[in-house]
């Protein structure tokens, strides 16, 4: 089963991304936008440690997307949740992203989980 989100990281922000599964199904999590893939990882494993992934990049075009594929899923459930990193005056400096994904019937949403955060350039 293969799922895509999008991420509301955009163009010219520096991200890092943390990205760990606990599943029985082979699980393959790739980052990428329009121009250029940032990560792609596979795992299968019961244990969560270590990681899949763990990275950084400034976001180089449009269309930052996370597409997520476990093999023989029975259902892949969850959804994205989306937050403005604000200063105390309400300015935006950054995003963040965070994704967990049941694959079973388990219910404990720890089978892929994606946490990406980004900021404003400075430059």
């Amino acid at each position: 089963m293969k799922k895509e989100f999008n991420v509301n990281i955009p163009r010219g922000y520096f991200m890092s991304w943390f990205i760990t599964t606990q599943a029985a199904n082979k699980v393959t999590v790739t980052l990428l936008d329009n121009g250029r893939r940032y990560v792609s990882a596979s795992k299968q494993s019961t244990n969560i440690d270590p990681p899949l992934a763990c990275g950084y990049a400034t976001v180089e075009n449009d269309g930052l997307k996370v597409v997520v594929e476990v093999n023989n899923a029975y259902n892949l459930l969850g959804g994205p949740h989306s937050n403005d990193i604000t200063t105390d005056n309400g300015s935006v400096v950054g995003k963040e992203f965070t994704l967990c994904l049941e694959d079973y019937i388990d219910e404990d949403y720890n089978d892929v989980a994606i946490s990406i955060i980004g900021w404003k350039s400075k430059g």
